[in-house]
């Protein structure tokens, strides 16, 4: 399973589920759409979360889902 690092301008973090480019894809949707406002990751244990897309600053691969 893949899991990503997610920073925010406030200095913390999350680590959602999801590949790096999975990850970024959902943001960028979200940030270029009117109608939604949050992007929606699940974490690691299966939790939901929400989050702005201008709050991200930094994104980075805890683990990948390759070999």
């Amino acid at each position: 399973m893949a899991i990503c690092r997610i920073t925010f301008a406030s200095g913390d973090t999350a680590d959602v589920t999801g590949s790096l480019q999975a990850v970024m894809d959902e943001l960028h949707k979200v940030a270029t759409r009117r109608e939604h406002t949050f992007a929606v990751f699940d974490e690691p244990g299966g939790v939901p979360v929400a989050m702005r897309p201008d709050s991200v600053v930094h994104i980075r691969p805890l683990t990948t889902d390759e070999p």
